[in-house]
């Protein structure tokens, strides 16, 4: 157990999730903490369009009101008459920062070689995006806060890190900048990563709601932090239409025991545990249509964990529907084929 010879803590502390979440969509929103003030133009900027593998692909980008300007793509499938139904796809944490959209997207800027393991251990060696926006959806894969065009460049990675790690790699960097220099900020201006990675996700639902290659209907999607995203924008967005979420779910407690380190901070954002378990957050965005595909071998949860979850979310979400698959925390070529068949049928 990570807490060793605290292991006494929680129940000092009266840690007790209620399986129940006690507070709504709005309530959530303000335990997030300080955000900035939700922007009233996105500058919206379009950039080149190319064809490629039965897919056109477009640049857009957009400004939050604060940081680097999000850079993001669009695909639809070559040919087709718009609007279509749409999709937000974000992109996996990975301890990959310098990259976002490109994770999920092939035929625009591609990873460098020494990367490509993510796209083989995480995606089924294929690329998500493009085969979503096959079967019919505008797809719009952005980056959010600390990935890609949002991230943290090198020379702003304090000098302290570099020390612990004795070197100069940049995602190494990169991950403990998250836990070590970030957190505190963040902390310190009473946000967290929960409440400004939740921001830059409404921001896309929003800016996609304005995009005449987006019909009314608008989803989500993830993997691993992109499947934590989606649960949480699954409870904040009233007016998404169905929300799917790749290996994140398991109840708070199962994860106390050894499954804290390996999360990012996204998943802890301070005082959600007296509100309510993690499958609690799913609830507050029923009744709309959510699926959640469980990696039965993950390496990040426990089996008991995710069974627990699952039988919450059964029991209390009425358009809930979950699968195991007997595999490590991936995103398969069959988990993707039965997501996208499942989102066809909500669209």
């Amino acid at each position: 157990m990570d807490l060793g010879p605290f292991k006494d803590l929680p129940s000092v502390l009266n840690f007790a999730p209620p399986p129940l979440p006690q507070i709504d969509g709005a309530g959530l929103i303000r335990l997030f903490g300080s955000l900035p003030q939700f922007p009233s133009d996105f500058e919206i900027s379009r950039g080149k369009s190319w064809n490629y593998d039965g897919v056109t692909i477009s640049e857009i980008s957009w400004s939050t009101g604060w940081g680097p300007r999000t850079e993001a793509l669009l695909l639809i499938p070559e040919g087709v008459a718009t609007p279509l139904p749409g999709v937000l796809f974000l992109h996996s944490h990975d301890d990959v920062k310098e990259f976002g959209k490109e994770k999920v997207v092939e035929g625009a800027t591609p990873m460098p070689d020494h990367l490509q393991w993510l796209r083989r251990d995480h995606y089924g060696n294929r690329a998500p995006a493009n085969e979503l926006a096959k079967k019919g959806f505008a797809v719009l894969a952005f980056d959010c806060f600390m990935w890609g065009s949002r991230r943290f460049p090198m020379e702003n990675m304090p000098d302290r890190l570099s020390e612990i790690l004795e070197g100069m790699d940049y995602e190494r960097l990169a991950v403990m900048h998250e836990s070590m220099a970030l957190s505190k900020y963040l902390s310190l201006f009473g946000a967290t990563l929960a409440g400004l990675l939740n921001f830059d996700d409404r921001v896309a639902l929003a800016v996609a709601q304005s995009l005449p290659e987006m019909s009314a209907s608008i989803s989500a999607i993830g993997l691993s932090g992109g499947g934590c995203r989606a649960i949480y924008l699954h409870a904040t967005s009233a007016s998404l239409q169905a929300t799917v979420s790749i290996g994140a779910m398991a109840t708070f407690d199962s994860m106390v025991a050894s499954h804290v380190a390996p999360h990012s901070w996204m998943f802890f954002p301070h005082g959600i545990a007296s509100q309510t378990d993690w499958p609690g957050v799913a609830m507050i965005g029923a009744p709309k249509p959510l699926y959640i595909q469980y990696c039965g071998n993950d390496q990040l949860f426990t089996q008991a964990g995710m069974n627990k979850a699952h039988d919450h979310l059964l029991a209390n979400h009425a358009n809930y529907r979950g699968d195991s698959y007997p595999v490590k925390h991936s995103f398969t070529e069959q988990m993707q084929e039965d997501a996208f068949k499942w989102m066809s049928t909500h669209a």
